[in-house]
Protein backbone atom coordinates (compact mmCIF):
# COMPACT_ATOMS: atom_id res chain seq x y z
CA UNK A 1 0.00 0.00 0.00
CA UNK A 2 1.40 3.43 -1.12
CA UNK A 3 0.92 6.37 1.45
CA UNK A 4 2.78 9.92 2.32
CA UNK A 5 4.89 10.79 5.15
CA UNK A 6 6.84 13.40 5.86
CA UNK A 7 10.84 12.62 6.48
CA UNK A 8 12.41 13.57 9.97
CA UNK A 9 14.92 15.44 9.46
CA UNK A 10 17.50 17.23 12.06
CA UNK A 11 18.29 21.25 11.73
CA UNK A 12 20.29 23.19 13.85
CA UNK A 13 18.41 26.18 16.02
CA UNK A 14 19.69 29.41 15.01
CA UNK A 15 19.17 30.93 18.25
CA UNK A 16 20.64 27.86 20.47
CA UNK A 17 22.91 26.08 17.90
CA UNK A 18 21.41 22.77 19.39
CA UNK A 19 20.48 20.60 16.61
CA UNK A 20 16.44 19.84 17.17
CA UNK A 21 14.59 17.16 15.33
CA UNK A 22 11.30 18.03 12.96
CA UNK A 23 10.00 17.19 9.54
CA UNK A 24 10.95 17.88 5.92
CA UNK A 25 9.38 20.16 4.15
CA UNK A 26 8.77 18.19 1.06
CA UNK A 27 6.42 14.77 1.31
CA UNK A 28 7.75 11.85 0.65
CA UNK A 29 6.10 8.42 -0.48
CA UNK A 30 6.18 5.05 0.29
CA UNK A 31 5.22 2.32 -1.86
CA UNK A 32 6.74 -1.56 -3.25
CA UNK A 33 8.02 -1.86 -6.94
CA UNK A 34 7.29 -4.43 -9.18
CA UNK A 35 9.53 -6.72 -7.65
CA UNK A 36 8.08 -6.17 -3.96
CA UNK A 37 10.90 -4.00 -2.30
CA UNK A 38 9.84 -0.78 -0.52
CA UNK A 39 10.92 2.36 -2.38
CA UNK A 40 10.73 5.73 -0.66
CA UNK A 41 11.22 8.57 -3.34
CA UNK A 42 11.26 12.52 -2.61
CA UNK A 43 8.02 14.39 -3.83
CA UNK A 44 6.83 17.63 -3.44
CA UNK A 45 5.99 20.47 -0.78
CA UNK A 46 2.45 20.33 -1.65
CA UNK A 47 0.75 17.35 -0.17
CA UNK A 48 -2.25 17.44 -3.32
CA UNK A 49 0.46 17.63 -6.11
CA UNK A 50 2.86 14.83 -3.89
CA UNK A 51 -0.56 12.81 -3.56
CA UNK A 52 -0.93 13.08 -7.49
CA UNK A 53 3.46 12.17 -8.12
CA UNK A 54 2.76 9.33 -5.99
CA UNK A 55 0.01 8.01 -7.87
CA UNK A 56 2.09 8.19 -10.67
CA UNK A 57 4.51 6.29 -9.38
CA UNK A 58 2.03 3.42 -8.39
CA UNK A 59 0.63 3.53 -11.86
CA UNK A 60 3.78 3.04 -13.29
CA UNK A 61 4.84 -0.33 -10.75
CA UNK A 62 1.54 -1.58 -11.87
CA UNK A 63 1.88 -1.12 -15.82
CA UNK A 64 5.49 -2.80 -14.78
CA UNK A 65 4.13 -5.75 -13.16
CA UNK A 66 1.86 -6.58 -16.30
CA UNK A 67 4.59 -5.81 -18.40
CA UNK A 68 3.60 -2.78 -20.02
CA UNK A 69 6.93 -0.26 -20.22
CA UNK A 70 7.62 2.47 -21.97
CA UNK A 71 10.34 1.86 -23.75
CA UNK A 72 11.27 5.54 -24.55
CA UNK A 73 11.23 6.69 -21.03
CA UNK A 74 15.04 5.71 -20.59
CA UNK A 75 16.44 7.99 -23.37
CA UNK A 76 13.82 10.61 -22.64
CA UNK A 77 15.17 10.69 -19.36
CA UNK A 78 19.11 11.49 -20.44
CA UNK A 79 20.40 14.39 -21.19
CA UNK A 80 19.92 16.19 -24.63
CA UNK A 81 23.82 16.51 -24.94
CA UNK A 82 24.50 12.98 -24.25
CA UNK A 83 22.53 12.25 -27.28
CA UNK A 84 24.03 14.87 -29.07
CA UNK A 85 27.44 12.91 -28.18
CA UNK A 86 25.94 10.00 -29.67
CA UNK A 87 24.73 11.65 -32.93
CA UNK A 88 28.18 13.03 -33.40
CA UNK A 89 30.11 9.44 -33.13
CA UNK A 90 26.60 7.98 -35.06
CA UNK A 91 27.74 10.55 -38.32
CA UNK A 92 31.47 9.41 -37.88
CA UNK A 93 30.89 5.47 -37.76
CA UNK A 94 28.83 6.20 -41.12
CA UNK A 95 31.22 7.45 -42.92
CA UNK A 96 31.40 11.15 -42.92
CA UNK A 97 34.18 13.21 -42.41
CA UNK A 98 35.69 14.19 -38.70
CA UNK A 99 35.35 18.01 -39.81
CA UNK A 100 31.77 17.48 -41.21
CA UNK A 101 30.84 15.40 -38.10
CA UNK A 102 32.58 18.55 -36.18
CA UNK A 103 30.42 21.31 -38.11
CA UNK A 104 27.06 19.52 -37.77
CA UNK A 105 27.68 19.12 -33.88
CA UNK A 106 28.69 22.59 -33.31
CA UNK A 107 25.54 23.48 -35.26
CA UNK A 108 23.04 21.41 -33.33
CA UNK A 109 24.77 22.59 -29.89
CA UNK A 110 24.16 26.19 -30.57
CA UNK A 111 20.69 25.23 -31.10
CA UNK A 112 20.54 23.81 -27.89
CA UNK A 113 21.97 25.87 -25.79
CA UNK A 114 20.28 28.89 -27.67
CA UNK A 115 16.90 27.38 -27.08
CA UNK A 116 17.60 25.77 -23.60
CA UNK A 117 16.69 22.38 -24.38
CA UNK A 118 17.84 20.26 -21.78
CA UNK A 119 15.39 16.86 -22.51
CA UNK A 120 14.34 15.30 -25.68
CA UNK A 121 10.90 16.58 -24.46
CA UNK A 122 12.04 19.97 -24.35
CA UNK A 123 12.43 19.94 -28.39
CA UNK A 124 9.85 22.69 -29.70
CA UNK A 125 9.65 23.94 -33.06
CA UNK A 126 8.61 27.57 -32.45
CA UNK A 127 11.46 27.79 -29.79
CA UNK A 128 13.84 27.04 -32.71
CA UNK A 129 12.20 29.40 -35.27
CA UNK A 130 12.80 32.01 -33.02
CA UNK A 131 16.36 30.89 -32.69
CA UNK A 132 17.19 30.66 -36.16
CA UNK A 133 14.93 34.20 -36.64
CA UNK A 134 17.49 35.92 -34.04
CA UNK A 135 20.26 34.48 -36.16
CA UNK A 136 19.40 36.10 -39.25
CA UNK A 137 18.83 39.43 -37.18
CA UNK A 138 21.80 39.20 -35.68
CA UNK A 139 23.23 39.18 -38.79
CA UNK A 140 23.52 35.63 -40.49
CA UNK A 141 22.21 35.21 -43.66
CA UNK A 142 19.72 32.95 -44.65
CA UNK A 143 21.90 30.15 -46.02
CA UNK A 144 23.61 30.21 -42.54
CA UNK A 145 20.13 29.35 -41.14
CA UNK A 146 19.06 26.90 -43.24
CA UNK A 147 22.20 24.78 -42.19
CA UNK A 148 21.81 24.81 -38.41
CA UNK A 149 18.03 24.31 -39.20
CA UNK A 150 19.11 21.12 -41.62
CA UNK A 151 21.49 20.32 -39.05
CA UNK A 152 18.51 19.91 -36.36
CA UNK A 153 16.61 18.45 -38.72
CA UNK A 154 18.85 15.68 -38.65
CA UNK A 155 19.26 15.42 -35.59
CA UNK A 156 15.59 14.74 -34.68
CA UNK A 157 15.04 12.68 -37.49
CA UNK A 158 18.08 10.63 -36.09
CA UNK A 159 15.95 10.49 -32.64
CA UNK A 160 13.40 8.90 -34.03
CA UNK A 161 14.94 6.30 -36.08
CA UNK A 162 17.38 5.52 -33.34
CA UNK A 163 14.11 4.68 -31.29
CA UNK A 164 15.20 7.14 -28.88
CA UNK A 165 11.89 9.36 -28.95
CA UNK A 166 8.78 8.71 -30.76
CA UNK A 167 8.23 11.12 -32.65
CA UNK A 168 9.92 14.11 -34.42
CA UNK A 169 8.82 17.79 -33.21
CA UNK A 170 10.80 19.02 -36.30
CA UNK A 171 9.93 17.45 -39.36
CA UNK A 172 7.12 19.87 -40.37
CA UNK A 173 9.60 22.71 -40.14
CA UNK A 174 11.00 23.76 -43.45
CA UNK A 175 13.91 25.73 -45.30
CA UNK A 176 13.26 29.31 -46.09
CA UNK A 177 14.73 30.24 -49.89
CA UNK A 178 18.11 31.16 -49.86
CA UNK A 179 17.85 32.71 -53.46
CA UNK A 180 16.13 35.96 -51.71
CA UNK A 181 19.08 36.31 -49.61
CA UNK A 182 22.36 36.31 -51.70
CA UNK A 183 25.27 37.84 -49.80
CA UNK A 184 28.39 37.02 -52.24
CA UNK A 185 27.34 37.16 -56.09
CA UNK A 186 29.38 34.49 -57.86
CA UNK A 187 30.73 34.95 -61.10
CA UNK A 188 33.59 33.88 -63.71
CA UNK A 189 36.70 35.24 -63.57
CA UNK A 190 37.28 37.41 -67.09
CA UNK A 191 40.42 37.17 -68.84
CA UNK A 192 42.49 39.79 -67.20
CA UNK A 193 41.73 38.65 -63.76
CA UNK A 194 42.98 35.48 -64.80
CA UNK A 195 45.79 36.57 -65.51
CA UNK A 196 46.45 38.82 -62.51
CA UNK A 197 45.75 35.97 -60.50
CA UNK A 198 48.18 33.75 -62.06
CA UNK A 199 50.90 36.55 -61.95
CA UNK A 200 49.94 37.05 -58.00
CA UNK A 201 50.26 33.91 -56.94
CA UNK A 202 53.32 32.87 -58.70
CA UNK A 203 55.61 35.63 -56.71
CA UNK A 204 53.35 35.20 -53.61
CA UNK A 205 54.61 33.66 -50.21
CA UNK A 206 54.33 29.39 -49.16
CA UNK A 207 50.97 28.96 -48.24
CA UNK A 208 49.48 25.95 -46.32
CA UNK A 209 52.74 24.00 -47.62
CA UNK A 210 52.41 25.24 -51.29
CA UNK A 211 54.90 27.59 -53.14
CA UNK A 212 53.29 30.13 -55.15
CA UNK A 213 54.49 28.44 -58.36
CA UNK A 214 52.91 25.25 -57.06
CA UNK A 215 49.83 26.76 -56.31
CA UNK A 216 49.68 28.64 -59.85
CA UNK A 217 50.18 25.42 -61.79
CA UNK A 218 46.79 24.33 -59.37
CA UNK A 219 44.85 27.14 -60.88
CA UNK A 220 45.69 26.95 -63.60
CA UNK A 221 44.70 23.13 -64.07
CA UNK A 222 41.34 23.95 -62.17
CA UNK A 223 40.73 26.49 -65.34
CA UNK A 224 41.55 24.23 -67.93
CA UNK A 225 40.27 21.45 -66.38
CA UNK A 226 37.53 22.45 -64.23
CA UNK A 227 38.76 20.15 -61.63
CA UNK A 228 37.91 20.73 -57.99
CA UNK A 229 40.08 20.20 -55.01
Amino acid sequence: MASLYKKPVLIRDPRTGERVKTKSKKWWGRFRDACGREKRVPLATDKTASAAMLREWVVKVERESAGVTDPFEKQRNRPIREHLTDYKTHLITKGNTAKHARITSYRISSVITGCKFTRIADLSASRVQQYLADLRAGGKSVSSSNHYLRAMKMFTRWLVRDRRAIDDLLAHMSMLNADLDIRRQRRTLDQAELVRLIHKTKGGKPFRGLTGDDRAMLYLVALNTGLRA
